[in-house]
């Protein structure tokens, strides 16, 4: 009877051993929700009165939240290029949209959140969003413009943007699939109009996000999550339509929310919510070009049907801080602090570097970085470390041209654009410069620049450094030295 209790209980001690969560730094999973075209304001956190978002409230208040939070270009294909990749998207020898028929894609030497985390044995894949390319006749139809190429194991979701029409597609990936290429089948081709199955997309991805989840449980996996709301045309559940005091643009943001309680309340139930990291931002700000548009043949009343980026000035396609400046959560139970506040700026390009410290990945050599290790605003116990200031080129239409330039509390605009085709009564080049202090000023109304010409110069210069090392370093699409 003695020898059967002893092995019983070492059974019991080896089961246990085998099941134990890893330890909350080793090789933690990272989720990371990417949300398209939400306004800063869009959310109770921010300040929104008839939005409710209780879900990621909760985020932020178990977690950190960083009220200076950027995105790191106002458009789709840039700004998921520079959360995947770390980099600047001047870097990455494309225009700031990749539409069906573009030849090019992110390029295969560069390096992903996904490759980097796939070396270190995790599990990868995403849900949703690409538009970081297309297989079309330009390019050859090659397989190389979709996921799998850079670091995806697995992928369901749009190719580009849910109004593309033709050129929208449902795509998964699929071992012997053969459409638009090898390796892929297309669920739903042609799908704008369709909007019962629009409608059905945010569920629909978090449902296959929580299946991966549960199924590499034992193991560290990255799942990247890149929700196609609220981008116009905005479609809702049957179940979530109705719900919101802010009507139809209200259920779509409050079903994302319910969504995200969905996931975070799996990471529970399945005792991984210490191991899992979660980031929750979007790709850019609202798309105020509609911001009057009353009737709208595939938007229908698009003015009620777009997001708010106050107290920022304009929005998506904007390097005006409200074409950037999105909402920056990170929540980690156990290794940030609950209600985390840090006021000093961040950006998505900050991810990948923080992300492969914590995975024990190699930062990339041979092309240059933008963004910054960040755990020490996570946790100053951990990382006593001091972080470099914040220094951000802001890029943009149409082909990522610099468009200025902020350090520290200090931005300065060389040129200006706005799809309001408002330039709201300034001016700026490279000869004459607005200067805003945005601490102080966050709408960018005072010009400074007459009364701190010291401050131009540093960042006159830092514009300078920057462009002259991308003209040397180049990009992937051209011959290096």
């Amino acid at each position: 009877m003695r020898v059967c209790i002893l092995i019983t209980f070492a059974f019991i001690e080896a089961v246990s051993l085998f099941s134990s969560p890893r330890p909350a730094l080793e090789r933690p999973n990272v989720v990371i929700l990417f949300l398209d075209d939400c306004g800063y304001g869009d959310f109770s956190h921010t300040g929104n009165p008839s939005i409710h978002t209780p879900n990621i409230s909760r985020l932020v208040s178990e977690g950190l939240n960083f009220p200076q939070f950027y995105t790191a270009s106002p458009a789709c294909s840039a700004s998921r290029y520079a959360l995947l990749t770390g980099r600047n998207p001047a870097r990455s020898g494309f225009n700031w949209v990749l539409g069906p028929k573009a030849e090019k894609h992110i390029h295969t030497r560069e390096v992903t959140l996904a490759e980097g985390l796939k070396s270190a044995g995790y599990s990868t894949a995403m849900f949703g969003k690409w538009h970081l390319g297309n297989p079309n006749e330009a390019n050859g139809f090659t397989s190389d413009a979709l996921p799998l190429a850079h670091g995806f194991e697995y992928w369901i979701g749009s190719n580009v943007s849910n109004d593309y029409d033709p050129g929208a597609n449902l795509i998964r990936s699929k071992a012997g699939g053969t459409s638009p290429v090898p390796g892929y089948e297309i669920i739903e081709e042609n799908y704008a109009w369709n909007q019962e199955l629009q409608g059905s997309l945010t569920a629909r991805y978090t449902d296959e996000a929580m299946a991966f989840i549960r199924n590499n449980r034992e193991t560290p996996f990255f799942a990247y999550v890149a929700y196609g709301m609220p981008h116009l045309p905005v479609h809702a559940s049957k179940e979530a339509i109705g719900k919101s005091k802010r009507g139809l643009y209200g259920d779509v943001i409050e079903e994302i929310d319910a969504n995200v309680g969905r996931l975070r309340s799996l990471l529970d139930e399945l005792e991984l919510a210490e191991n899992t990291l979660i980031v929750f931002t979007s790709d850019n700000g609202p798309w105020i070009r509609f911001l009057d548009t009353a009737e709208h043949e595939m938007y229908g009343e698009a003015r009620l049907n777009i997001g708010s980026a106050l107290p920022f000035r304009d929005g998506k396609g904007s390097t005006w801080e409200g074409g950037v400046r999105v909402p920056g959560v990170f929540w980690w139970p156990g290794v940030i602090e609950p209600a985390t506040v840090v006021r000093e700026p961040a950006c998505t390009f900050d991810v990948l570097p923080t992300v492969f410290a914590y995975a024990g990945v190699p930062i990339p050599t041979g092309r240059s970085l933008d963004g910054r290790d960040i755990r020490p605003y996570f946790n100053q116990d951990l990382y006593p470390e001091k972080l470099d200031s914040f220094r951000f080129i802001y890029t943009g239409a149409s082909k990522n041209e610099v468009y200025g330039v902020r350090r520290g509390p200090w931005k300065a605009h060389v040129r200006l654009y706005s799809q309001t085709k408002s330039d709201y009564g300034f001016q700026a080049s490279r000869e004459k410069p607005l200067l805003f202090q945005l601490e102080h000023d966050p709408s960018e109304r005072f010009d400074r620049a007459s009364e701190r010409p010291d401050v131009i110069k540093v960042l006159m210069g830092e514009i300078d450094h920057f462009e002259s090392h991308l003209s040397s370093e180049g990009t992937f699409w051209q011959e290096r030295p």
